[in-house]
């Protein structure tokens, strides 16, 4: 079962009709087992191992990842939930960030002074 991390707030995702969301619109992908609670979050270009590029959907990523742990205990690990941090929402952390950072500076420099 794949679910988004809007979807697992509660918020629905909007795409484009007939455009499947891709690794390559998101910034970071968590993989959890369902049967260990292992839990691991990937880059995009770590998934590269696993048969994956820019152009792979989001729905087919459960079925090219297992938990690494379960296999090594002879399971077959792939039970797997997968949630995605778009990159719209990373953009907007980093954003925000940035504002935070340009309005305590100022404040940084009048206390030195």
């Amino acid at each position: 079962m794949m679910r988004t991390k809007q979807e697992h707030r509660g918020e629905v995702t909007m795409t484009l009709p007939g455009k499947e969301a891709t690794i390559a619109d998101v910034v970071s992908i968590a993989v959890e087992c369902i049967d260990c609670g292992r839990n691991r979050w990937w880059k995009p270009a770590e998934l590269g191992r696993h048969g994956v590029s820019g152009q792979t959907p989001l729905a087919a990523l459960s079925e090219r990842l297992c938990c690494s742990a379960c296999r090594a205990d002879g399971l077959p690990g792939r039970a797997v939930s997968i949630q995605a941090a778009f990159i719209e929402e990373h953009e907007r952390r980093r954003r925000e960030a940035q504002r935070r950072n340009e309005r305590e500076a100022p404040l940084e420099r009048t206390r030195r002074a």
